[in-house]
């Protein structure tokens, strides 16, 4: 991951961690918040969105999901093919996690001798 991305990816961080303390304390500090029930679940969802943002994120920048990567099929162990940038078909998976569901875009695989498509894990 270049400087780049990096730098982008912890300013949207940021504005999301900055909406998150509004919706928290708002203007006057409470943000209509009275029992300690309602504190708590403002916070755990706040800290989830943040949360799930953070591994959907990571998830989306592991490299086993982009084409190219060499992965033994999981079906017959044997090399796949391998398919060309432009080509090679991805679709969103979700993945339930401790904070929720994420999506997120992996790129798929076709395995010449099973002829079986699937998706690299990580």
């Amino acid at each position: 991951m270049t400087a780049d991305v990096l730098d982008r990816k912890r300013a949207q961080f940021v504005a999301l961690a900055e909406a998150a303390f509004h919706r928290m304390f708002g203007s006057d500090g409470q943000n209509g918040l009275v029992t300690f029930a309602e504190r708590e679940e403002r916070a755990c969802e706040v800290t989830d969105e943040l949360a799930r943002w953070l591994m959907a994120e990571h998830v989306g920048q592991d490299p086993l999901g982009e084409a190219g990567v060499e992965q033994p099929c999981p079906i017959c162990h044997g090399p796949v093919q391998e398919e060309s940038d432009r080509s090679a078909p991805s679709a969103v998976r979700e993945l339930m996690t401790r904070r929720g569901k994420i999506e997120y875009r992996r790129t798929a695989v076709r395995c010449p001798r099973c002829r079986t498509i699937f998706f690299p894990p990580g």
